[in-house]
């Protein structure tokens, strides 16, 4: 196809394509190699199409990995709409912390530590907080039923296990293996939750 013709895509054809370049400098050059110069040279498009629809080359990144996650075929979906169905709190802690490290997985090198540094990091982090806390909400609230857990679990405590998480792949750039995982539920968090 000429240029011309690739520069009058419209809507998802268009977006794709830009999502495509993005992620493909992502992996062969890393996230400083990703401007709207680069990505609208690869997408064959021009940067004033990508100033319409980005603030910055950060927010392009973002939304391109979790564009090329959803399209992923070994992505799981979102833990949010994830049923929990173990006979035990120890059952559904260790099925959110294996579907959230097999997700996890599948992010590029240093997403984590990328995210951290995007202009909008605090609206995204009060985003996350917000869904790891209904995750967490939707575990206890099964345990309650149960008779499993003490009283109330203050917010702190429901956000520990993600901020565990992330802060290994953070500072360690690595996803926690199932063993640490499986230590994180039995010496952190039951201990934690469990009544006495």
């Amino acid at each position: 196809m000429d240029k011309e013709k690739n520069t009058r895509r419209r809507g998802e054809a268009l977006k794709n394509a830009i999502f495509e370049a993005t992620m493909s400098l992502l992996e062969k050059e890393g996230w400083e190699a990703v401007t709207f110069k680069t990505v609208a040279e690869k997408a064959e498009t021009t940067r004033s199409v990508l100033y319409r629809h980005w603030e910055n080359p950060e927010s392009l990144r973002y939304q391109a990995v979790i564009w090329s996650l959803q399209n992923n075929p070994d992505w799981h979906g979102s833990i949010r709409d994830h049923e929990f169905t173990g006979d035990s709190l120890r059952s559904d802690l260790l099925d959110m912390v294996a579907f959230s490290r097999e997700n996890a997985s599948l992010f590029p090198e240093g997403f984590i530590n990328q995210i951290f540094f995007y202009q909008a990091a605090e609206q995204l982090f009060d985003e996350i907080a917000a869904t790891n806390i209904d995750i967490m909400d939707k575990i206890l609230d099964r345990a309650r039923k149960r008779g499993e857990i003490r009283g109330d679990i203050a917010r702190a405590a429901k956000l520990l296990p993600f901020q565990l998480f992330r802060y290994n792949n953070m500072t360690m750039n690595r996803v926690m293996t199932m063993e640490e995982l499986e230590e994180l539920v039995d010496d952190v968090l039951l201990p934690l939750y469990l009544k006495k």
